[in-house]
């Protein structure tokens, strides 16, 4: 097995190398993960002493949430300079498998953190500089080609973003659902047709992005049932005042996607990733790992400049032991 280079823990050389894909082997036995910069394309050893003794959640938006399982007091840290934003105790414990997000910016006065159970129709949410967490269960129900009533999770298998203050989730082919906080979390749902998708694709996978107050859909196709293969690719943009999916074959020379997710796509993460001097990324790109293909986790980057596809092979080709959960992206905050 290839071993990463080991570094030492300092804000600097983590914030030189965002963003980055984790791996994490899940045991309590490693100090340190192993990191992958997608910029400089090398892998590195890293302990990250802000967080390692917390429970943690990535979000979009780069804050990552940190529980102190032992008092259970949680707080918003900041990659790029381990920058903290308080948050209030919960009353207990998250559930064993959650996807959390953040509405907006944390300056932002109507800021709300997001905390949806995977397995249940449950979340939690908590207003910057709120001195408690809400807890609610919510109900969404669809109607199947039979007309058969059938009940529907925000987050399960389904994309999730948040844009302008609002969450939005894939709903049915022919809803979007939002998510709304006045301050507390309501629930609408918009018509839009979903886009039409190749009968001659049997499988695909789907990503919404939130972008400096856009909303896009990432669609990637495969090659039949083969995950390990990708066969094309799609980008559309919601045109707000249709409103309606519009494809685009460009995202911006200032940004890239982040695409990727839990094991079998329990989970599907898509952000949306600045373009510095400093990270060296190259624009108008998507850079998708595979968490479908769960023996592998290679991380594709497609150039929409081009309509190329790069493989990289970071983890399981060197020898890396298959973790408990796919690799997941941490990146720098926009604020």
């Amino acid at each position: 097995m290839q071993n990463p280079s080991s570094n030492s823990d300092s804000t600097f050389e983590l914030e030189s190398a965002l963003p980055i894909l984790v791996h994490d082997p899940g045991t309590q036995q490693v100090d340190s993960q192993t990191l992958y910069s997608i910029s400089k394309q090398s892998l590195f050893a890293h302990a990250i002493d802000g967080v390692k003794d917390y429970r943690c959640f990535e979000t979009p938006q780069g804050w990552v949430l940190a529980l102190d399982r032992a008092s259970l007091q949680t707080f918003l840290w900041r990659p790029q300079d381990s920058e903290r934003i308080q948050l209030p105790a919960v009353e207990e414990d998250f559930p064993s498998r959650c996807k959390c997000l953040l509405s907006d910016v944390p300056t932002a006065s109507s800021c709300a953190v997001l905390v949806l159970d995977l397995d249940d129709t449950q979340m939690w949410v908590c207003q910057i500089g709120a001195s408690k967490w809400d807890s609610c269960s919510y109900t969404l129900t669809m109607f199947d080609a039979r007309d058969n009533p059938r009940e529907r999770h925000i987050a399960r298998r389904h994309g999730v973003a948040a844009v302008n203050g609002k969450v939005y989730f894939q709903l049915t082919g022919y809803e979007l659902g939002i998510i709304e906080f006045n301050p507390d979390p309501s629930l609408a749902t918009i018509e839009v047709d979903m886009v039409d998708l190749p009968l001659s694709m049997s499988m695909c996978s789907t990503y919404l992005v939130g972008s400096y107050g856009e909303l896009f859909l990432v669609v990637i196709f495969f090659d039949g049932d083969n995950v390990h293969k990708i066969a094309e690719f799609a980008v559309y943009k919601m045109d707000f005042s249709v409103p309606a999916w519009c494809k685009v074959d460009r995202i911006g020379d200032d940004r890239v996607f982040l695409l990727g997710g839990d094991r079998i796509g329990l989970s599907n993460f898509g952000a949306s990733c600045k373009v510095t001097p400093e990270n060296n990324l190259c624009g108008n790109s998507i850079y998708f790992l595979n968490h479908l293909a769960i023996t592998e986790n290679y991380l594709h980057v497609i150039n929409l400049e081009n309509g190329t596809e790069e493989e990289q092979r970071p983890f399981r080709d060197k020898g890396f032991p298959m973790p408990l959960r796919s690799p997941f992206w941490l990146l720098s905050t926009d604020t």
